[in-house]
Formats: C-alpha cells, sequence, structure tokens
C-alpha cells in the first residue's frame, strides 16, 4: 500500500509457489538404531529378480554390482526399505494405516497411527552405500514439503481423507550397508527434528511442543 509517496511492501512465506527445503543431514544427528539381518532377510523375495539383485548388492557390497544393475536395483532398495521401516515401527506400537503395495509411483510411502493416536506419514528412503544418508526429491515439488504432501497424486493422504494440517510427517532412513535405521520428525513439513531415543516416538509430545498448530489426533 502507499502511504505518503512511500510505497510499502510486505512479503509472506505463504507466497504461492512458496517451498520450504528440509535438509536429510538432520538424520547424522540421530541415534543409529540397529537391525536385525533376520529382519531384512524376511522383507525379500529370493524368487525375485529384483530382490535377488538387491540381495547380492546387500551381502556382497555394492562393488559386485554393475552399474547397470546398481540402477535397477534402487527402486527395490527403497521397497525393501519401507517393508523393515513398517517392521520396526509395528514393533514399537505404530500401526500401519496405509501403505504402498509396491514400488514406483508417488506420494508418501506409509501413513501410521501412533501408540498416543497420532497420524504420521512416513517417506522411507533406503541406501545400500555404507555410512550413506539418501537425499529428498527435489524435482518437480519438493519431497516432504506441505504442498508435496498434498498433491493430488498423494493416493495414501487422499484415500483418507488427510491433509498436512491433519499429520506430522517422518523421514525414515534404512541403511542396510551398515543395519542401521534413523528417523527425524516434523510437525509442519518446514523442518526436521532428530529423534534420539525410542521413547521419543511412543509419545509425540516434544514434536507438538515446538508446533503453532496440534496435528489432529486419530
Amino acid at each position: 500500500m502507499q502511504k505518503g509517496k512511500a510505497l510499502l511492501v510486505e512479503v509472506f512465506s505463504n507466497t504461492p509457489g512458496t517451498q520450504l527445503r528440509m535438509s536429510l543431514q538432520v538424520l547424522r544427528q540421530c541415534a543409529a538404531f540397529t537391525i536385525d539381518p533376520g529382519i531384512v532377510s524376511g522383507c525379500h523375495d529370493p524368487d525375485s529378480e529384483g530382490d535377488a539383485l538387491f540381495a547380492r548388492g546387500w551381502r556382497s557390497g555394492l562393488a559386485s554390482l554393475t552399474h547397470a544393475e546398481r540402477c535397477r536395483v534402487a527402486g527395490v532398495t527403497g521397497h525393501i526399505a519401507e517393508s523393515v521401516t513398517e517392521f520396526v515401527l509395528d514393533t514399537l506400537g505404530w500401526r500401519v494405516l496405509w501403505h504402498f503395495a509396491g514400488p514406483g509411483r508417488h506420494g508418501v510411502d506409509l501413513l501410521f497411527l501412533t501408540p498416543d493416536h497420532k497420524v504420521v506419514a512416513v517417506e522411507v528412503k533406503g541406501t545400500l552405500v555404507a555410512g550413506g544418508i539418501p537425499r529428498l526429491s527435489r524435482r518437480e515439488m519438493v519431497q516432504m514439503s506441505a504442498a508435496w504432501v498434498d498433491k493430488a497424486d498423494n493416493p495414501g493422504m487422499a484415500g483418507l481423507g488427510l491433509e498436512s494440517a491433519d499429520v506430522y510427517g517422518a523421514v525414515a532412513a534404512v541403511n542396510f550397508a551398515d543395519l542401521t535405521w534413523r528417523v527425524a520428525m516434523t510437525a509442519d513439513f518446514s523442518e526436521l527434528r532428530p529423534v534420539s531415543t525410542l521413547k521419543q516416538l511412543a509419545n509425540l509430545f516434544w514434536l507438538a511442543s515446538d508446533s503453532s498448530r496440534p496435528p489432529a489426533s486419530a
């Protein structure tokens, strides 16, 4: 607006097209929880060509795969990481509300109901690189931003009638070379906070305390 001869301009953070970028580097601040190799073995099918390729890369290292095989196994690695994440969170009392049946799709990977009755949308990343931390996609829309979670072709969210304002968010990273998993969480899809103890996953009060709006409980 104008005041006298001066033009006053205000910039708002919710300008259309604004996308807040979260960094997965916060995962390095998270505790690395161990994974029993038996869990990984139980999450892949030895009769599947893609899963067999993953198993070779997991047991013998990435050097055992050609460049073409590494490209082929990427989606399978992510899918098996989702199964592992589903298993370990289930042991902590998280109950699956929705998950993708297979690789090759768009949207959040898993939706959970936590022990304290909160809904959490989880994006899972998997890697066969020792010490590696995967990245979030920066392609058409910043992955795990509120806009990305709310997009129309996000079947898990749309199917349950949920929006980003209704849920918490989490990014889980499964490192098969190190046999560890880590998780970071967000209340507003603008900043990830590290999880350092499993107790944090039993009650999300610590996450809600930093949020201006408490997500809806189921």
